[in-house]
């Protein structure tokens, strides 16, 4: 009998240097830059590993920032445009304060489409902490026997085979415990 996160942790390996493709027993867990070689850190792990791994969320903390940065850089440009226009001659207030959307337009729209999307992903984020946090103590309880080649969790009663193992911290145990 192993925890459920030790068996996660003799899983998976790092490794430095030049990124190949997953072996025979190595599961290609997340495509990520370092699959695609952007970077010289690479994690492997195998297929029970990606089974039993609590699941972590698919985006990086700065990619809620960018609809903020976009803003910014279209603001940046616009007045330096505007500013640009306004030091021409028979320049009207209209045409200085309009005509650079014809260069920023793009900026604009796009960053208040990432920041609206990114407040709908926060509110979200917070509707489901409570429910993350439960099955985070539930994953840390759970235990994997290799014999029988099934995960459970101690006092429950209830097997499960380790594919199951996010239906069961999220469905099953939620809604029994």
């Amino acid at each position: 009998m192993i925890s459920v996160p030790g068996a996660v942790a003799a899983g998976t390996t790092y490794r430095m240097g030049r990124v190949r493709l997953p072996g025979q027993r190595e599961v290609a867990d997340l495509p990520m830059a370092a699959t695609l070689g952007a970077s010289r850190h690479v994690m492997s792990r195998t297929q029970l590993a990606v089974w039993l791994s609590f699941p972590s969320r698919h985006y990086t903390p700065w990619a809620r920032n960018q609809g903020y940065m976009l803003l910014g850089v279209a603001a940046l440009v616009h007045l330096v445009v505007a500013l640009v226009i306004a030091m021409g001659k028979d320049s009207g207030w209209g045409e200085v304060l309009l005509a650079p959307f014809c260069l920023t337009g793009l900026f604009w729209g796009f960053g208040l489409l990432q920041v609206l999307g990114s407040y709908g992903a926060r509110k979200r984020d917070l509707a489901e902490a409570p429910a993350r946090e439960q099955a985070l103590k539930v994953w840390e309880n759970l235990c994997y026997c290799p014999r029988d080649n099934v995960a459970f969790e101690p006092g429950v009663g209830v097997s499960f085979h380790p594919s199951e193992t996010r239906e069961y911290i999220f469905g099953f145990r939620n809604r029994a415990g």
